[in-house]
């Protein structure tokens, strides 16, 4: 087992309580080494680097980190969100939710920026069907529909984890945050986590394969573990959604991640065929 993910293990266990005692196993662990190497900086990579990086406890204490933090958020600042471009006209729901996501989780300091992406998504993103597009950047127009009658899945899904790690972070709860939260996580029950309304069948190719960490092809771990830091993991319409993982789980009591797309400079947490411990320990975590 890699120490990273020893580390996170403790850290749910309370066994762990500072950067301190962290750092040591941060120091040995490969994967984290591998994560801190160097690479072309875009924004999009950028983006995905740090993604992976904010699985890792503590690895905003990492001067590196908090450089690429940095670097991501003046590249996609946009005034009113983020976009990939920097521009406003390119935003889009998914690349603005999973931006705000990474800032707040590795503690950037810029909160006025970081509150301009919750603020796009309390007031653009669509979380039921028929709704105005009130957002005229020529984006969201352009790429896969993101707004049009029925708002992308995944839109909904990466925004709804960007409100929830906003929650987590806040003192105290906006009402508006609240319900658009509470409108977004119904979209999402409403398809049992992953399947079409009109057919039952997967929403997206990738949707059911096992993958960890989670780019912006989101999948059911992803969505299984935001209905767990929102309390509702136990409803009964992600009785299939877990079923379906729980079926997946090989006689030797691990899961197996699926080979699947992967971005540039991504690097892997498991490898397919072998034993998917980060992956595994996310499942037992959200599944009990």
């Amino acid at each position: 087992m890699d120490t990273a993910l020893a580390l996170k293990i403790k850290l749910s266990e309370k066994r762990v309580n500072s950067f301190e005692e962290a750092k040591p196993y941060l120091d040995k662990s490969e994967l984290f080494q591998k994560l801190l190497t160097g690479f072309e900086e875009t924004s999009l990579t950028l983006l995905h680097r740090l993604i992976e990086l904010a699985e890792i406890p503590y690895a905003q204490e990492f001067g590196q980190v908090r450089e690429w933090r940095d670097k991501l958020a003046e590249l996609t600042f946009c005034e009113e969100g983020f976009s990939l471009s920097g521009k406003k006209n390119d935003l889009l729901a998914c690349y603005n939710a999973m931006i705000t996501t990474v800032l707040i989780k590795l503690n950037y300091p810029n909160l006025d920026q970081v509150s301009k992406g919750i603020d796009w998504i309390l007031k653009h993103q669509n979380t039921r069907r028929n709704q105005p597009t009130t957002w005229k950047g020529k984006g969201i127009q352009k790429y896969g529909g993101c707004m049009k009658a029925t708002p992308c899945f995944i839109g909904v899904v990466k925004s709804m984890v960007a409100l929830t790690a906003f929650k987590e972070k806040e003192a105290h709860t906006r009402k508006p945050l609240s319900d658009k939260l509470e409108s977004g996580m119904e979209y999402i029950l409403e398809h049992k986590a992953y399947k079409r309304k009109s057919t039952g069948e997967p929403i997206t190719k990738d949707i059911t394969k096992l993958t960890y960490p989670f780019d912006y092809k989101t999948n059911v771990i992803e969505i299984l573990r935001l209905a767990d830091d929102n309390k509702l993991v136990n409803d009964r319409r992600l009785k299939e959604a877990k079923e379906l993982v729980s079926e997946k789980q090989k006689k030797d009591g691990f899961w197996r991640v699926n080979s699947a797309y992967r971005p540039k400079h991504w690097i892997d947490f498991d490898q397919p065929k072998e034993k998917a411990e980060w992956a595994s320990f996310e499942i037992r975590r959200i599944l009990g």
